[in-house]
């Protein structure tokens, strides 16, 4: 088993937009946020499987005070309601929009997703980092973002996710791999593998 921001992270391994990248972050904004680093070509867990959950790192807040990633869309009155989840078609719809509110918003995700980032740059050292989800990819966001990254010590590229629903395509890799072996064992029970 494993989780769907790892699943679409080995999809865009194998498949997408970073082929030959041994090194990367898939960094997945969505209604959930969630992180997967691949190192040498695997994606890691750590020692408790717990590599890549970012939604409660701290990072920059709205107005320049530390907070939990998820905290900042609650801040940004970007939730649904009742619900720890993001508001996706309202922060769509600001993304989209040209004015005053709207960039403020997007300057303010770009410093929490920046220190976010920051932190996956310290630690895991790829060469590149993945944005995908339903607002992950948005070309204003990445715009954003990359302008604040490239204030600081260390950037790397930013790349938009290619594949549509790479978390599928990624868990069907894996099912058609494991049916594979599973096929190889019943035909050979006694062979050590």
């Amino acid at each position: 088993m494993d989780n769907d921001v790892n699943w679409a992270a080995r999809a865009e391994y194998e498949q997408g937009c970073v082929q030959g990248v041994d090194d990367f972050v898939y960094l997945h904004l969505g209604e959930g946020l969630g992180c997967a680093v691949v190192g040498d070509g695997v994606v890691r867990r750590g020692h408790g499987g717990l590599v890549g959950e970012v939604a409660h790192l701290y990072t920059a807040g709205p107005d320049g005070q530390a907070m939990a990633f998820t905290e900042v869309f609650a801040a940004l009155d970007l939730r649904r309601n009742a619900s720890t989840a993001v508001d996706v078609p309202r922060l769509l719809d600001l993304l989209d929009t040209s004015d005053a509110r709207a960039e403020r918003v997007r300057l303010a995700l770009a410093h929490a997703i920046g220190g976010v980032l920051a932190g996956a740059l310290a630690f895991a050292d790829p060469r590149t980092v993945v944005l995908g989800g339903p607002w992950g990819s948005h070309p204003r966001l990445i715009d954003a973002i990359e302008e604040h990254l490239a204030r600081s010590p260390r950037s790397v590229p930013l790349i938009a996710a290619a594949l549509p629903l790479p978390e599928l395509t990624g868990a069907r890799a894996r099912a058609v791999e494991e049916l594979g072996s599973q096929i190889v064992r019943s035909a050979h029970p006694t062979a050590q593998w």
